[in-house]
């Protein structure tokens, strides 16, 4: 791992930490609305326990949210290095 070397890091290393941090921060971010919406939806009468359809429901809507923020990840993160490769 880059930060256990006794030489400092480089620009490269830097940035390659930068984005895992970002990366986790966002995937924390959607998970912190996707929850509430998902569970709204979902859970028309809270109980004490879900039954198995309000937990299908759980699993599928925060399952679409996660392969929406994916594609849009994935989709974001070509452009920037497309970018990158025009600028240089």
């Amino acid at each position: 791992m880059a930060g256990s070397r006794s030489e400092p890091m480089d620009t490269k290393d830097i940035m390659a930490q930068v984005r895992q941090e970002l990366a986790l921060q966002n995937f924390q971010e959607m998970l912190s609305k996707v929850i509430p919406k998902c569970f709204s939806k979902c859970v028309l009468k809270p109980g004490t326990k879900l039954d198995s359809s309000e937990q299908t429901c759980i699993v599928r809507c925060a399952d679409s949210y996660q392969q929406a923020f994916g594609l849009v990840s994935r989709t974001y993160l070509a452009r920037l290095q497309r970018e990158s490769m025009t600028d240089a």
